[in-house]
């Protein structure tokens, strides 16, 4: 498959989501038939006048979708999946409805996490619980983000379904960014006590072993971080 066709992108806040968009556009229209041979890095790079970490990184994308596949040795290969629909969440650049959704997404999903987390429990995701909700209080928002994720990632695995675990993890690109959005504008608005008490709660009752309270609290914790998003 040559490069005709292929021009420079447009600079965006992301140049691999740029590229990974390029690419997935002649993926899904069948430009590249199953095994064919993707050009190489280089020639990307060239073709779209962009570095070859750009390049990697939306392979890495594209991967991920199940549109490509690396064969050590022999380059990058269409898989031949373009005829059917990709799940993707696109997000980024767009805005309020953008995070909307997504929070709508994680409401559904994870109010169902924690009432099965309730439940299923075990000593050793409890002691992890409480070990992520104690670094939530750090005031690094960094740290604190990445404990906030933790938290949630616990309550997905703590399931017992490797499943809820694995659509935790598909999304975690996106629950980083909006972990990290809710609590800026927490700061701002002086309620991160209460964004603390609501996880305090959620852990409360996964403790209690009541699910219901769990499904609840979950509920109640996504709904007022939408709120603090001024979704």
């Amino acid at each position: 498959m040559s490069t005709d066709g292929l021009k420079p992108v447009k600079r965006r806040a992301s140049l691999a989501d740029d590229v990974a968009d390029a690419l997935r556009e002649r993926l899904l229209r069948g430009d590249f038939k199953a095994g064919d041979r993707l050009p190489t890095g280089s020639e990307l790079s060239a073709a779209f006048s962009v570095s070859l970490a750009v390049i990697r990184e939306a392979m890495s994308r594209l991967k991920h979708d199940g549109l490509v596949e690396t064969i050590q040795g022999a380059g990058v290969f269409a898989t031949g999946t373009g005829g059917s629909k990709t799940f993707r969440l696109d997000a980024d650049g767009g805005g309020q409805e953008a995070l909307k959704h997504i929070f709508e997404l994680r409401l559904a999903f994870e109010e169902g996490a924690a009432y099965l987390a309730a439940s299923r429990r075990t000593p050793r995701t409890l002691r992890g619980l409480h070990k992520a909700f104690e670094l939530m209080h750090a005031d690094d928002p960094g740290a604190g983000a990445a404990a906030d994720k933790e938290f949630h990632r616990l309550i997905a695995g703590a399931t017992g379904n490797p499943l809820f675990l694995e659509f935790f993890d598909f999304l975690a690109a996106r629950i980083d960014s909006t972990i990290f959005i809710a609590r800026a504008h927490s700061a701002e608005a002086g309620v991160s006590a209460e964004a603390l008490e609501e996880h305090r709660e959620i852990l409360r009752a996964i403790e209690a072993r009541d699910g219901a309270a769990a499904k609840a609290a979950m509920f109640r914790h996504l709904n007022n971080a939408a709120a603090r998003l001024r979704l």
